[in-house]
């Protein structure tokens, strides 16, 4: 019955959020129809009456009248519609693991990755770029101490976040993952270079994560390279400055 739905996803392609509905849709193999939104002029009258008021994406359209709005709706709606893929663990206590993850990265990791990476601001460098490393070694723990069960591809052995299997939490990330090595080279003139697994052993794990994810097959073919993302933000440099350094 799942794979009898109509969908249309409304979606940007250089939408971090967004990148969460078009995983899942990929990794639960759904057909849709992509109506792209662009994010930098005011939406569509059409949009905003009769998709998502507050203009954001992605929006999912279900046979032309329901609408799933939010990106972590969107993607867990997915997720429940397809069970068969895997995505969410049984266990509760790795589904509740797995959401801490999700909410810490949006309330402490993401604000540090976006300043370390994009603030011009000489005076405080070197700060942001150590608060951003401490993050990222505090994620590095959590990964670390998952639960562990014996559900196949969740041992916690990784490379991804709770094993060898793909699940929300590395579906929900990706798209900030793939984002991490921007940092050197946005910051290139304050010398910064993110460390490897024998420069900073307490990144490690971190560093096998993000690697597996930003090549998963579904990462590589849906979400933009890092050339793309390079081009994108060197085009919109004066607004990404204006806001960073505003915050």
């Amino acid at each position: 019955m799942a794979a009898a739905q109509k969908f249309v996803l409304y979606t940007n392609r250089f939408c971090p959020f967004a990148a969460r509905a078009v995983l899942a849709l990929a990794e639960t193999k759904h057909a849709y129809e992509a109506v792209s939104i662009d994010l930098n002029t005011p939406r569509p009258d059409w949009y905003l009456k009769d998709i998502n008021p507050y203009g954001q994406v992605p929006a999912l359209k279900i046979n032309d009248k329901d609408i799933v709005l939010e990106s972590l709706l969107v993607a867990e709606y997915l997720a429940d519609l397809h069970p068969e893929a895997g995505l969410f663990p049984t266990d509760p206590l790795q589904r509740a693991q797995t959401r801490y993850l999700i909410q810490h990265w949006g309330s402490h990791i993401q604000p540090a990755q976006h300043k370390a990476t994009f603030s011009q601001e000489a005076s405080d460098a070197i700060k942001r770029h150590q608060d951003y490393i401490t993050e990222l070694e505090k994620v590095n723990k959590l990964l670390l101490n998952v639960h562990k069960t014996s559900e196949p591809g969740l041992d916690g052995k990784g490379p991804y976040f709770l094993g060898s299997r793909f699940t929300f939490a590395d579906l929900a990330l990706a798209s900030f993952l793939t984002r991490v090595s921007l940092v050197e080279v946005f910051q290139e003139n304050f010398g910064f270079k993110f460390p490897s697994k024998e420069e900073n052993p307490n990144l490690a794990r971190f560093i096998e994560w993000k690697d597996a994810v930003i090549s998963r097959e579904s990462v590589v073919n849906q979400l933009p390279s890092k050339e793309e993302l390079i081009t994108l933000y060197e085009k919109n440099a004066t607004y990404i400055k204006s806001k960073v350094n505003k915050d």
